[in-house]
């Protein structure tokens, strides 16, 4: 896996930089086609200057709107629902201009993986698709998205990133796509090629073992945005109201156990976990990584799916359940062309969401 840098901070710093290519910039910034190019430093040093260097070329009313306290409401502020439906704080990338979407096209490379980069340059390029299929005005373009040092805000990716808190946190780390698969700039896109193919590889797997089918109906992943809440309580509609998570225990309605997969079966729950790993810089990952993937982590880890194994049908589902690392993949309608699907994806960290340092 080809990965990349880090930020320095005390606090936690959240990029999202979100679907919708900056048309500012476009013509300026080649979007990466090739997930396996030299990533950045993957050393924090290199992106806090990044960081600082963005800042600069902002004006004074800029930087106040990047500069975001540390806290819990401001932390769980992203979403994967359009900002026509909820609004984001932080500086709107359409607003930069040519220099300032230079620095934070900088920053971005410094700090994701070529594969993190590059889901960051298709995931905008299929919002650009949808734009024009806007009728409802919910927010579908390219320039509404939103970087700050706290937060940010956007639709279909969430990069969450904390250094120099109590845990190296890359998580909640939220993506999707609608379309699927599409061309745009005389190329043919798709941008979770890398993770749809490694999660129906395992649901492939997983289908030759009676207890790894999860009972009831999925919708959307399940540790993502709270939209809905039961009766009697309250919450931030449409952002991660649910933080701290709560998950599964015991044994049941979790799927089948790591250790009693057959060996290339593990390697199918191992790769299916690294293409989610490879999007942010190595220096963020790699304990989290060998975290996940020891022998004593792998024991206690669950995979499960529902619906159609090779992911073509709505309600389409698969997860990994470990001590620490909850991963799903969910099959959902097309908005914008309700006969179509389109995917969401979720990493969370059980001990290591918003750094540990938020609750």
């Amino acid at each position: 896996m080809n990965r990349c840098g880090a930020v320095t901070s005390k606090t936690l710093v959240f990029l999202l930089a979100a679907v919708g290519v900056l048309r500012a910039a476009a013509a300026a910034v080649a979007p990466v086609t090739d997930c396996n190019t030299s990533p950045g430093s993957g050393a924090p040093a290199p992106v806090a200057a990044a960081a600082v260097a963005l800042r600069d070329t902002l004006s004074a009313a800029q930087r106040a709107q990047l500069d975001q306290p540390l806290s819990r409401a401001s932390a769980i502020g992203w979403s994967n629902l359009p900002v026509g439906i909820v609004p984001r704080s932080g500086v709107r990338i359409g607003d930069l201009d040519a220099r300032q979407a230079a620095a934070l096209r900088a920053l971005l490379t410094t700090t994701l993986s070529a594969c993190g980069l590059k889901l960051y340059d298709e995931i905008r390029l299929a919002d650009d698709v949808l734009a024009p299929l806007d009728d409802r005005h919910i927010g579908w373009s390219g320039g509404n998205y939103y970087v700050a040092i706290l937060q940010s805000g956007g639709h279909h990716l969430a990069y969450n990133f904390a250094f120099n808190g109590p845990e190296a946190g890359t998580t909640p780390l939220f993506f999707g796509t609608e379309p699927i698969r599409f061309d745009a700039a005389g190329a043919a896109h798709e941008p979770l090629q890398a993770q749809s193919t490694a999660m129906a590889a395992l649901a492939g797997a997983l289908a030759a073992y009676a207890d790894a089918h999860l009972p009831g109906t999925y919708t959307d992943v399940v540790k993502g945005v709270v939209t809905e809440f039961p009766a009697g309580t309250s919450g931030i509609s449409g952002t991660d109201g649910g933080f701290p998570q709560t998950y599964p225990t015991g044994t049941t309605e979790r799927g089948v156990r790591y250790s009693r997969l057959a060996p290339a079966a593990q390697a199918r729950v191992r790769a299916a976990l690294e293409s989610y790993l490879s999007l942010p810089g190595e220096a963020l990952t790699r304990a989290q990584l060998a975290a996940y993937e020891s022998p004593e982590a792998l024991k206690e880890t669950y995979v499960g799916y529902a619906g159609a194994v090779d992911l073509s049908a709505r309600g389409s589902y698969v997860r990994i359940d470990g001590p620490r690392v909850w991963i799903e993949f969910i099959v959902q309608p097309a908005v914008a062309r309700p006969a179509d699907i389109h995917y969401h994806a979720l990493w969370r960290d059980k001990v290591a969401d918003y750094g540990g340092d938020v609750r």
